[in-house]
C-alpha cells in the first residue's frame, strides 16, 4: 500500500473511494524499526508513504505502534513528538500474541496504563468519547490542541464482549476474532450463487453464534488458555 501511495496512482486510489489509511510504524529509530519489521522494512519509504497519503487527501491517517518492552518502548515519546500537530492519530498498541510466530511473552507487554502515565508527564491529555460503537482504541486528545492519540489494550483490558469486528481472508475464510484458530468458509455459498440476502443471513448466524473470548482467557490467572494455535495475522490483517 505504501508503495502505491508513493506513486502517481495515489490520487486514483482516493478517487476510487479510499478515504483513510492505517500505517504500521513502530519506531522512528531506524535500527529499532528494522528489527521490529523483521529486517524487511524501510523507514524512509514508510515516511514517504505517509507524506503521499497526506498529499492524496486521505484523512485521518492512523499510525499504529506496537509497543514491546525492552525493544521500542524507549522511542515512543519521540514518535509522538514527531506526529504531534500533524493531524495524524497515533495509536499505542499492547504487544499481542497474534499468530504463532512472534515469541510472545507477557513480560514483554507494556500496559497502556503505564504508557498513558508516561505521556501525561510530558503532555497533559484529556479523555474523549468513542467515535463509533465498538471502537477498540481509548481516545485521548492533547490539552494543548496538538492532536489525538489512542491506546489499544487487549492484553490488560480485553474487550471481547464489545468487539464488533470480523475479518475475511483472501481465500474466503471469515474469522470472528483476530486470535481465532478456525474460520467459516464462505466460498461454497458464493460459488453456489448466494445473493445478498442469503449472505446477510449467513453472516448474521455466524456472528450471533460467536463465543470468542481469547483475550479474556489469556489473562495471567488463566494463562493455560494461551496455548492455542491461531490464524496468522498475514492472512487476516490487523
Amino acid at each position: 500500500m505504501l508503495d502505491r501511495l508513493a506513486k502517481p496512482c495515489q490520487r486514483a486510489l482516493a478517487d476510487a473511494g479510499l478515504h483513510r489509511v492505517t500505517i504500521s510504524l513502530d519506531s522512528l529509530d531506524e535500527d529499532v524499526f528494522r528489527y521490529m519489521s523483521g529486517g524487511r522494512g524501510d523507514l524512509a519509504r514508510v515516511l514517504k508513504g505517509i507524506r503521499a497519503a497526506e498529499d492524496a487527501g486521505l484523512d485521518p491517517i492512523k499510525i499504529n505502534v506496537v509497543v514491546q518492552r525492552g525493544v521500542n518502548d524507549h522511542t515512543v515519546l519521540d514518535l509522538l513528538e514527531h506526529f504531534r500537530g500533524s493531524g495524524h492519530i497515533v495509536r499505542l498498541i499492547e504487544f499481542m500474541d497474534v499468530g504463532n510466530r512472534n515469541g510472545w511473552r507477557l513480560d514483554q507487554v507494556v500496559p497502556s496504563r503505564q504508557l498513558l502515565e508516561e505521556v501525561q508527564r510530558r503532555w497533559p491529555l484529556r479523555r474523549v468519547d468513542q467515535s463509533y460503537p465498538g471502537e477498540v482504541a481509548r481516545r485521548y486528545k492533547y490539552v494543548d490542541g496538538q492532536g489525538e492519540i489512542g491506546f489499544i489494550s487487549s492484553v490488560t483490558e480485553p474487550f471481547c464482549g464489545d468487539c464488533s469486528r470480523a475479518r475475511l481472508s483472501a481465500d474466503g475464510m471469515l474469522y470472528t476474532c483476530l486470535f481465532a484458530n478456525r474460520g467459516t468458509d464462505l466460498r461454497e455459498s458464493l460459488r453456489d450463487g448466494a445473493d445478498d440476502e442469503e449472505l446477510s443471513d449467513i453472516l448474521s448466524q455466524i456472528w450471533l453464534q460467536r463465543a470468542d473470548r481469547y483475550s479474556e482467557l489469556r489473562r495471567p490467572e488463566m494463562a493455560e488458555a494461551h496455548i492455542l494455535r491461531k490464524v496468522e495475522m498475514y492472512r487476516v490483517g490487523g
